[in-house]
């Protein structure tokens, strides 16, 4: 891959948003029943430690991208294990990324079934939404970018919400402090896998950023806002709930917003469920146009044609996920995938670069004879 076109590079400032939106998705309304059942009263301390291993692992990966300065992990794969090995790395990156893409969309379909329109026809829900993701992403990389920082924007002040349940918080729910044993802490810090997931768009996008140097700055400003994000809303959802009751809730994000009513609006939380639209579509932006391009890079075909196939295959798989008990199965399996995926996999990356750059630096040495 060579220099990207200075009309595709954006403001590394940008990456804030980028990996705000690429993180927060469909995991952060109905987190917290799985996180809790593992970690108790601890569970927001494991939603803190997850963030925090998740910028080391950022770090990590950037570290990786800074040696290789205009090329993505699909270029980093077929340079360090070769051309066999390296496709199917990038295949495997492939699938994952379209195991993603359903999970959001499914996920968010289930959503609107449950909150809104009971009797809608999934298939019409999942083609909708997609036909938006499709819009984006034909716009290219700049337009995807310029969705994240509006779509922020746009909906960050959910936050100030979370003052509605704070009125009726019961404090002692989050004490004794650090009750947990280690065991069960770090089962909870494992289960926010699914919710955490998306900051790994960095190995795609890094190469499009304007300044390298402050690339990890920025990246890790939005791990930060993220953790805040998770860490608080899983803070107030202990304090507000009984932990019988946050077992049995499973969208306890939005059930929270069930307290808030206005002369003029009884049902909150249906501004919520609509608004969380504009939450999932950056994941779908993201995950649709890493593939897509990962799939013209592979096999050599144009990246819009590869977007009606990858879109339709989403859509078809969608459609054919009726019950909940599947729905969960499904988002069992990805959690579990994506903790070697998202953050097993940079670590042995980092290693395989280094051993990499150790060999073409030892054959450009010239022979010394004696």
């Amino acid at each position: 891959m060579s220099k990207p076109h200075q009309t595709y590079m954006y403001s590394s400032f940008l990456l804030m948003f980028i990996i705000h939106d690429a993180q927060v998705g469909v995991g952060l309304p109905g987190y917290q029943r799985v996180v809790y059942s593992l970690a108790g009263h601890d569970a927001w301390i494991a939603a803190l430690i997850a963030g925090v291993l998740t910028q080391l692992v950022v770090w990590l990966m950037i570290k990786t991208l800074a040696k290789f300065e205009n090329k993505d992990l699909y270029d980093i794969h077929l340079l360090v294990y070769g051309k066999v090995i390296g496709n199917i790395a990038n295949v495997i990156y492939l699938m994952y990324f379209l195991f993603a893409t359903i999970i959001v969309t499914r996920n968010y379909v289930e959503m609107i079934q449950v909150w809104l329109f009971p009797t809608a026809p999934q298939w019409l829900l999942s083609l909708l939404i997609l036909s938006v993701v499709f819009y984006g992403v034909n716009g290219g990389l700049r337009t995807i970018v310029g969705a994240c920082v509006m779509f922020v924007i746009l909906t960050v002040w959910l936050l100030t919400l979370l003052y509605f349940p704070l009125m009726y918080a019961e404090w002692t729910g989050v004490l004794p402090i650090l009750e947990t044993d280690l065991k069960h802490l770090s089962k909870g810090v494992l289960s926010m896998t699914l919710t955490m997931a998306g900051f790994e768009i960095i190995y795609f996008i890094y190469a499009y950023a304007k300044d390298k140097s402050k690339v990890q700055r920025y990246t890790q400003i939005g791990i930060m806002s993220v953790t805040f994000v998770y860490t608080a809303v899983m803070f107030v959802s202990i304090v507000f709930f009984s932990g019988g009751e946050l077992l049995k809730t499973d969208w306890a994000t939005f059930t929270m917003l069930k307290i808030i009513k206005f002369p003029f609006l009884e049902r909150f939380e249906y501004i919520g469920v609509s608004l969380w639209l504009l939450v999932i579509v950056p994941n779908l932006l993201m995950y649709s146009w890493a593939a897509t391009k990962g799939l013209k890079r592979t096999f050599s075909w144009k990246q819009k044609y590869w977007l009606y196939l990858y879109l339709g295959i989403v859509w078809i798989v969608c459609s054919f996920i009726d019950s909940r008990i599947q729905v969960d199965t499904m988002n069992n399996l990805f959690a579990k995938w994506a903790v070697y995926i998202v953050y097993v996999y940079p670590v042995i990356l980092f290693g395989m670069v280094h051993l990499f750059l150790w060999r073409q630096k030892n054959r450009r040495q010239p022979e010394v004879i004696a």
